[in-house]
């Protein structure tokens, strides 16, 4: 009951460079709201967890991927599901109020991440789905 033929390596080498490309976009857009709505107040070394945070999920995903679209004949729907869950449910940490280091949140902190959420999850989607085949 084998889905597709799925070349892990593969898999694994687009979901990298969607993690890059991620990376690059949350940057921008981390910028963009500094320059434009002031953004302050951030943790220091906010922008390496931004980078990190982008790149690991959708490199996971990639291997989560690999494994149900080679194992199940609809490993890629529930690959979809699965991201997409992941996604919605990422974003209820942004609304609190603390940080994890217990800090209070900076003033528009979910106008920042909620945004980075979708685009990492957009971006790894495409690239591990469509740049892997």
């Amino acid at each position: 009951m084998i889905k597709e033929e799925i070349k892990v390596a593969k898999v694994l080498k687009a979901a990298l460079k969607g993690g890059l490309v991620a990376a690059g976009v949350n940057i921008a857009w981390l910028y963009v709201l500094e320059f434009t709505i002031g953004l302050k107040d951030l943790p220091q070394g906010f922008p390496v967890a931004v980078v990190i945070s982008s790149i690991l999920p959708i490199f996971l995903g990639g291997l989560l991927y690999a494994y149900l679209a080679k194992n199940l004949q609809k490993g890629r729907l529930l690959f979809l599901i699965i991201s997409i869950g992941f996604a919605v449910l990422s974003i209820f940490p942004s609304f609190q109020t603390t940080m994890a280091d217990g800090n209070p949140a900076p003033h528009n902190f979910a106008v920042l991440t909620v945004p980075m959420h979708f685009f990492a999850t957009l971006i790894g989607l495409y690239f591990i789905i469509k740049k892997s085949n």
